[in-house]
Parts: structure tokens; sequence; C-alpha cells
């Protein structure tokens, strides 16, 4: 809390070092998220080998997991009818159903391995483990799709920005056919910019490699000045075309910041100082 509080207040200061402090915290979220499910599929893989008799003549494991899975649901839902602001019994059902609960869980399960019980005894308890992780991902998926609204902005997000980003192009790519610039360094920004909705054609794509990859077609370092002016003034028409779309109201303002953000990470390919791209 104390970070997130200090790096509000002073995330300008070095925006490099910011952007990639971010980047590396969402990549370890998802590995450590995922490290989870694999060290409980290994263990499960284990248990099944060990036991793969015994496990389906009892099913206690599978009866102890269910009665787990109700019980922390009858918790979830006291806490979230009672001290949550929003106290409805509709909000303590979507806060008692939502989330899937396995890194904790596993937590719990390997630390009473550390306590010194039995294998058979821990082996049970990763099962049950397991039945209440997957009943915490299968039931809200479905429970979910009955109780909550269709999100229309949700289901036309996709559309909707595809047709914004259609037209942002259309707007860069039309400035650079009016500026002063040489045949070649146009071809290679409109199709820098067209790459930008996934427009190029694999002919044009082993086209561009091929030039990129010989000598005799290589930029000079005039060209190369041209060609990254003339993508930045690019850039700016297209946050300019956002820009009076969000002005207007015409589209919801998250659109508008996905793209703007999309555009700002463009540009500064462009403008890289240890010119490591262009």
């Amino acid at each position: 809390m104390i970070h997130n509080s200090e790096t509000t207040r002073s995330r300008f200061s070095s925006p490099r070092q910011m952007h990639l402090g971010l980047q590396l915290v969402n990549f370890s979220n998802s590995v450590l998220n995922s490290f989870v499910f694999v060290v409980l599929g290994l263990s499960l893989e284990r248990i099944i080998f060990e036991q793969r008799r015994s496990i389906g003549i009892s099913l206690r494991w599978l009866a102890i997991g269910v009665l787990v899975y109700v019980l922390l649901l009858i918790v979830r839902f006291i806490y979230g009818r009672f001290f949550i602001s929003d106290r409805t019994n509709r909000s303590a059902l979507l806060f008692a159903l939502g989330g899937v609960h396995g890194t904790v869980t596993l937590a719990m399960t390997f630390s009473v391995l550390s306590n010194g019980v039995s294998r058979s005894l821990f082996n049970e308890i990763v099962l049950i483990e397991t039945v209440v992780i997957i009943l915490s991902m299968l039931i809200p998926t479905i429970v979910f799709k009955v109780i909550l609204p269709l999100d229309a902005d949700t289901l036309n997000k996709t559309t909707q920005l595809k047709i914004l980003r259609n037209e942002m192009v259309i707007v860069g790519v039309q400035h650079v056919e009016t500026m002063t610039l040489s045949n070649k360094v146009r071809e290679i920004v409109i199709y820098d910019l067209r790459d930008q909705v996934q427009k190029n054609t694999l002919k044009a794509f082993f086209n561009q490699w091929r030039s990129v990859t010989t000598d005799k077609s290589t930029l000079t370092s005039i060209q190369s000045v041209e060609q990254r002016r003339a993508l930045m003034q690019a850039f700016d028409e297209e946050r300019n075309f956002l820009y009076d779309f969000a002005k207007n109201h015409m589209v919801n303002s998250e659109y508008i910041y996905d793209l703007f953000s999309e555009i700002l990470l463009s540009e500064s390919l462009v403008l890289d100082p240890q010119n490591q791209v262009i």
C-alpha cells in the first residue's frame, strides 16, 4: 500500500523505470498464478498414480470437498451481507461466488504438510482442495451467466475498437499521403501505419522483410530521420482524431484511452533513443 501511494505521486520522475516495474509486476503475477496450478497438477498426478485404486472406492474426499465449498459460500455470504457497505442479498451472493479459491488454499494445504501430517492424510487434503478449486471455477461461471445481465458495452467493445482503430489509421495514412516524402519512405511509413490494424498482406510483409535484410534497400540516415518524423506526425493526427471523438462524447472514454495508449507505445518505439528498431 505504501509503495502504491508513493508511486502515484512520483510516477513521472522516472517513467521508463515505472513502466518497466509495472510490466515486471504483471509478468510476475501471471507466472506465480500459473505456477499454483502447475504445482497442483503435479501433486494430483502423483496422488492418482499412488492411490489409483483407493480413490475410486472411497469418495469421502469428494463429499468433504463439496461440504467445504458450501461452508465457504455460507461464510462469505454472511460476511458480504452484514459487513460490506452494500448490504443486499444480491451483492452478498456475488461476493460469495466470486473468485477462484486456489492460491491461498494451496498454500494452506502445504503448510499442513510442514506440520508433520501423514502422507495419506496430505494426499486426501490435496484432493479435497482440488474439489474446492474446481467448484469455485465452474459454479460461478454457470450462476453468473444466469443472474447477471448482459453487458452490451463489453460485448460490443471489440467491434467498436476495431472500427475506431480502422478510422484512426485511415486518418494517419491520409496525412502521410499529403506529406512531401520520397516514395520509398512513404511506402514504409504507410506499411507501418497499416500494421496497427494488421491490414498488411503476407506478401507485403515478405517484401518489407526482404528490403530490410538487403543492403541495397537500407535507408540512409536522412531517410531514417524522414521516416521517424513522418510516423510522429501521423501519430499526432491519430491522437487528434481520437481527441475529437472524446471531446464530443461520441464513444466510451475507455476505448479512447486504450487506443491512445497503443499510439503512445508505438511512438515510444519510434523515439527509441538507442536506435534499436529504426
